[in-house]
């Protein structure tokens, strides 16, 4: 998995990583929040390599199929775009609360 799909399964997760197991979250966190390989996962966590590959992929799975029903991730990124894009053309005080807003996410 390169950097970018890590950031992309990082990102994902913190939209649906409450759907996963308790065990999922904790390795998906392990592998890519704190960027340790498979083989250091399973030494630390005192499971097979295969373990960790296994529950990996159906983390992502599950990640990315919830992704593609519910669309939140998609749907949030066009609003961002739509706002960075005329950003200029709305008033200030509701420029504030969606700058703050953005900030809080």
């Amino acid at each position: 998995m390169d950097i970018q799909e890590r950031v992309e399964i990082a990102i994902l997760n913190k939209y649906y990583g409450k759907l996963l197991t308790e065990k999922q979250r904790e390795i998906l966190s392990m592998y890519v929040d704190n960027n340790l390989s498979l083989q250091e996962v399973s030494d630390e966590l005192n499971i097979s390599r295969q373990a960790v590959k296994d529950t990996l992929d159906k983390a992502v799975l599950t990640l990315k199929r919830t992704e593609e029903m519910l669309k939140f991730l998609s749907r949030d990124r066009k609003i961002l775009s739509l706002l960075e894009t005329n950003l200029d053309k709305i008033d200030e005080s509701l420029k504030n609360k969606i700058i703050s807003i953005l900030e809080d996410n």
